[in-house]
């Protein structure tokens, strides 16, 4: 257990130097468990037809390797790790061509807690190619006194099934595969869903009805589907299917709410997807204005967050707009400018996502793990930023042995300025590598760098 436990910090501790082509996409949805515990899965996706296929044979063969870390928030306690290898096997590399994604999930009872998840695939293959994910989770407790219901999994498609505990989508009686990217469209025109309901008999009404609502982002309702149902069973599932193929590219809403029939009181659950139809106009209700904050990430993001990310960019904003970040006030003026600072940055806006954020988080986000000292978060530190502004090196020199020497690192940038190299050292010995030394001409220039790390 030590060994596999190692193995997993050992992947994790390895994360993508360079912006990953398989790109892992994840959703979550959280079910009741036993007792005291909640079920928690989670979906992920990642692009197969682009990991790297030896020929053996008549065929070719690839390999993934993932591994899932589990940590409690407040502790930052292990709870749960897992790492297993996933074969592939192509007869014609012509089928790599078009994008091929695979899907799975696996599942955990937890104690309601927050708790930190890690996800990261990599090719045994090819070690440059990588990605991970990594994502708080808030478990609240399922209680009795009312009727709750359970996140709701968006899938791909669902099937009737008989039982076949071999089938790690069999759910309930159906065949439920998930769709973690959450994007729906041209390319999957139905929304499926799945979820749970519980504690029914606490309805007054021997009836209720359920509502599958989808709006669009600035609330405005697109698609309905209302049923009534009787109060049978304690518990319930719910399945269901909603066609989006006409619905044009945007950020949308489930919403999924049961209601009584007698006390009009509704419990609901909601998850945010997307639709991408590139065939069909932009709805210019939600193209421009407010609206277009309503349909982005910013919508849903705390005050606590907002001010986090706005820290984050001060690497690549500019002096006005830190000046500018520094004079807002309230969430609502925090939102709007965040948004504009990407949008502004965004290079490709017909897809859903601003690939130029997510990017450059991700890089933040491999600095908080890999550069973090025991005083500084990663991406405060000189290489933290580094990474973060420049991505990954092209090769790194790193010297901690030498003779009356402090340890000391070279990282070589080829395609930056005709070649540029930057030198970090440990001064201190609490391994807060400094920039000492660069050749890019925005840098810090010191020829003589190497007289800062003379042993004493």
């Amino acid at each position: 257990m030590k060994k596999f436990f190692a193995m997993c910090l050992l992947t994790l501790t390895a994360l993508a130097q360079q912006p990953s082509p398989v790109h892992i996409s994840y959703d979550i949805a959280k079910f009741r468990g036993d007792q005291n515990t909640d079920y928690l899965e989670i979906y992920y996706s990642f692009e197969v037809s682009r990991l790297k296929y030896l020929k053996t044979n008549d065929s070719y063969q690839s390999e993934a390797v993932i591994s899932a870390l589990i940590k409690r928030s407040s502790d930052d306690s292990v709870v749960s790790h897992q790492a297993w290898r996933i074969p592939f096997s192509i007869t014609d590399t012509t089928m790599l061509q078009t994008s091929r994604t695979y899907s799975d999930l696996f599942g955990f009872l937890l104690k309601p807690d927050v708790y930190r998840v890690y996800i990261v695939t990599g090719d045994m293959n090819d070690a440059s190619v990588k990605d991970s994910v990594s994502f708080l989770i808030d478990l609240d407790p399922f209680t009795s006194d009312k009727v709750m219901l359970s996140d709701i999994e968006l899938c791909s498609s669902i099937h009737p099934s008989e039982r076949d505990s071999s089938n790690r989508f069999y759910k309930n009686t159906f065949e439920v595969k998930p769709n973690p990217s959450k994007i729906f469209g041209f390319h999957q025109p139905a929304l499926f869903y799945y979820l749970e309901t519980y504690n029914l008999k606490t309805l007054v009404s021997d009836q209720y009805l359920t509502k599958a609502v989808i709006t669009n982002a600035v609330g405005k309702e697109v698609l309905n589907h209302e049923k009534v149902k009787k109060k049978n069973y304690e518990s319930n599932v719910e399945v269901g299917i909603l066609k989006v193929h006409e619905l044009r590219s945007g950020v949308y809403t489930l919403k999924y709410s049961i209601v009584d029939s007698s006390t009009k009181a509704e419990y609901s659950t909601s998850k945010r997807f997307f639709v991408y139809n590139p065939s069909l106009p932009t709805d210019t209700l939600v193209a421009t204005g407010s609206g277009s904050i309503d349909a982005s990430v910013f919508a849903t993001m705390s005050e606590e967050e907002i001010d986090k990310e706005i820290l984050y960019v001060r690497y690549i904003a500019s002096k006005e707009e830190i000046d500018r970040f520094a004079k807002l006030k309230g969430i609502d003026a925090k939102r709007r400018s965040l948004y504009e600072f990407w949008e502004n940055r965004d290079e490709d806006r017909v897809t859903p996502f601003n690939e130029t954020r997510q990017e450059y988080l991700r890089r933040v986000a491999y600095a908080n793990q890999q550069y973090r000292t025991g005083f500084k978060e990663g991406w405060k530190t000189d290489r933290g930023r580094v990474y973060i502004v420049y991505g990954p090196c092209d090769d790194t020199e790193h010297h901690a042995n030498e003779t009356d020497m402090k340890p000391y690192e070279i990282w070589y940038y080829n395609s930056i300025q005709g070649g540029v190299q930057f030198v970090f050292g440990d001064r201190t010995g609490f391994s807060d590598y400094i920039l000492l030394h660069s050749t890019h001409r925005n840098e810090i220039r010191d020829d003589n760098w190497q007289n800062q790390l003379q042993a004493n």
